[in-house]
């Protein structure tokens, strides 16, 4: 009953997202210009797709842990269309279509390496960027390592080191895939992810989200794991400043991009419109 009901849900999202595309082109506004390719960023080659127009910002979509670019399909173009921004997707390294790099590759890497790769493409600040999960996490990397390129957050039930330190790191490891003899680049990659974490948690530790930009932060309904303490720490995450929000998305669980794709829709284009208005 539960699968049936969200199979139906997730239905009823796809049917809203392509009649608010349909309802769009009926203005006829903006054009996309789309591509798929290859990036390489000197170590490795980083697969992005692009909705790409002319845009003072560029809002970046980061996938799940263990996901590629391929979980924001359903609301890509119609993310660009309504907003007037350029959207960008992407691999991860090791993830999709994006060859491995190094093998000490850390979460403070993946970071760089994303920044050298909107570097290349001519793409240099004004990010907004969105986030579900460990996404969510290297979002807030990324803010701390850039806060000046940073004009907004979306953060989707993200991974943060409040609630490792709260829940326990050996908790988490405990029900984290991690492969014993990793023969594909994904598995090799999700290793990686696993065995250097602590090195970003260490960066992040005691990290603030800054106050003078807005973030919206949307927890799941049915939380994942140790519910209360991961609530408890979304609301400390956005509780110190007027700028910052919390939704809760009562009814979803961790995977709300999946579940509810028109929420999360929606509140990226409210947060570009806070965004344009200053």
């Amino acid at each position: 009953m539960k699968k049936t009901l969200l199979k139906l849900s997730i239905i009823i999202s796809c049917l809203s997202l392509f009649m608010a595309a349909c309802n769009y082109d009926k203005k006829g506004s903006t054009d996309i210009v789309k591509s798929d390719k290859l990036v390489d960023i000197g170590t490795h080659k980083i697969r992005v797709v692009l909705s790409d127009i002319t845009s003072k910002y560029t809002i970046i979509l980061e996938a799940g842990g263990g996901k590629y670019s391929d979980s924001y399909n359903l609301i890509q173009d119609t993310l660009a269309k309504s907003t007037g921004c350029r959207v960008i997707s992407y691999d991860r390294s090791g993830f999709g279509q994006s060859e491995l790099g190094p093998d000490n590759f850390n979460a403070i890497d993946e970071v760089k390496a994303l920044k050298k790769c909107l570097d290349l493409q001519g793409f240099n600040n004004n990010y907004i960027l969105v986030g579900l999960s460990w996404g969510g996490f290297l979002n807030q990397l990324f803010t701390q390592q850039y806060p000046e390129l940073v004009k907004g957050l979306v953060l989707i039930d993200p991974f943060n080191v409040k609630f490792v330190d709260r829940f326990g790191l050996d908790k988490i490891n405990a029900v984290t895939p991690y492969f014993e003899n990793p023969t594909e680049n994904h598995e090799k990659a999700g290793n990686r992810q696993v065995d250097n974490a602590p090195i970003a948690f260490d960066k992040l530790r005691d990290y603030e989200l800054p106050a003078s930009i807005p973030v919206t932060l949307i927890t799941s309904g049915n939380p994942p794991f140790g519910s209360d303490i991961w609530r408890k720490c979304h609301k400390e995450m956005v509780m110190n400043s007027e700028n910052h929000q919390l939704i809760i998305a009562e009814g979803n669980n961790h995977d709300i991009l999946m579940e509810n794709p028109e929420l999360v829709l929606n509140t990226v284009i409210k947060l570009t419109k806070t965004i344009n208005k200053e």
